[in-house]
């Protein structure tokens, strides 16, 4: 939890969770709990900066279950993923002599493995000198010997779509190993959707069946938001009206992560009371700060007809129609389809229904407007 009060910008975003600041998701928290309660593997799965990262540091800070956690954007190989699990391995069981860890729950892997103490603890690393598939099952021993007395031990594993820069191999291991060992449970979560639907719940999966899903896609509640927005200009000394608080719902449409950057662009904008004129000043303040980032990724989509879809899309064209594709100037409907479908691939895209689609970033779809439009 972050200092407050009269004077201090109350909103917060990023990857650290502040428990003030979670709006909503209590149905799927309560969701996530009673998955792993009743022993069963859960995938969480949503776009980006939709909250996944937030609810599993919730469930680790209030599940009171012994938890790992491990990200795979923050690890380069598959020894650096397994340093990591062993030093928070050292972290749960509050041990205080490295030396003893080692030789009691890493004995096949003493001689590759050393440690330094530093301000953050103590940290393992694994020597080059070793094989992956020695890693993987000391690993994996290690997991087994803390379920003996921690059970139900859970291992979150998030942005797990990753994988493929860590391990081909970590997937099919993974799952011979839960198969077999019921006391350690496994949390995945992943932002690259389509990546993350193909692994577990295509039948060509690798991971196919192997958890629940968890959908954490929707966007937040007006109700929530409003109150939430409400609640905290009160509470730093400042005021927003139900009115403008709406207005704010309306632009970001419940995004979560936007939802908290627009309430702190707007709180630094204001004086004492938000007004509209504050709010459109956020915005453009919140789109010139994005803007770099926009165009970076439409310099990698690079596809031809990319921005005249996306131009379709946020003006809520029907992408297939006669009327549509002429005015765009689009050959014909299987060249949309083939565009549309790499901007779902990439998490820019959401389908609704036939023909009728939403970019998922609201604040992307405002650039594209001012951009092209």
């Amino acid at each position: 939890m972050f200092p407050g009060g009269a004077g201090v910008n109350p909103f917060r975003f990023g990857r650290h969770y502040d428990p003030d600041c979670f709006i909503d998701r209590e149905r799927e928290y309560s969701q996530l709990l009673n998955a792993v309660q009743s022993g069963n593997n859960v995938v969480v799965v949503a776009p980006r900066r939709f909250g996944k990262t937030w609810l599993l540091q919730k469930f680790l800070a209030e599940s009171g279950f012994q938890c790992i956690y491990l990200d795979l954007l923050s690890v380069i190989s598959l020894r650096d993923l397994c340093a990591k699990m062993i030093s928070r391995s050292f972290e749960l069981l509050k041990l205080n002599d490295p030396v003893k860890f080692i030789k009691e729950y890493l004995k096949n892997l003493s001689r590759y493995v050393s440690f330094s103490i530093g301000t953050d603890g103590v940290n393992f690393t694994l020597g080059k000198d070793i094989d992956e598939e020695s890693i993987l099952s000391e690993s994996y021993r290690l997991l087994e010997k803390l379920a003996d007395f921690l059970a139900p031990l859970i291992v979150c594993i998030d942005e797990f779509q990753a994988y493929r820069m860590v391990s081909e191999k970590l997937p099919g291991s993974i799952r011979g190993f839960f198969q077999t060992t019921p006391n350690v449970i496994f949390v995945f979560s992943g932002s690259m959707q389509h990546m993350i639907e193909e692994l577990f719940f295509q039948s060509k999966g690798l991971m196919y069946h192997s958890g629940i899903k968890l959908d954490l896609s929707s966007f937040l509640p007006k109700e929530e938001v409003i109150n939430y927005l409400v609640r905290k200009f009160e509470g730093s000394g400042k005021h927003i009206s139900s009115s403008i608080a709406e207005r704010l719902y309306e632009i970001t449409k419940g995004h979560p992560y936007y939802v908290q950057v627009m309430g702190y662009e707007l709180w630094n904008t204001c004086s004492k009371e938000a007004t509209e004129e504050d709010l459109r000043e956020a915005l453009n303040q919140l789109i010139s700060r994005e803007r770099h980032t926009y165009d970076m990724a439409l310099d990698v989509l690079g596809q031809k007809y990319v921005r005249k879809v996306l131009i379709m899309i946020a003006s809520n064209k029907d992408i297939f129609s006669i009327e549509a594709l002429r005015e765009f100037e689009i050959p014909n409907p299987s060249v949309a389809n083939k565009t549309v479908k790499k901007l779902i691939e990439l998490g820019f895209v959401e389908k609704l229904s036939r023909g009728n689609y939403e970019i998922i970033d609201p604040i992307f779809e405002e650039y594209i407007l001012r951009r092209f439009s």
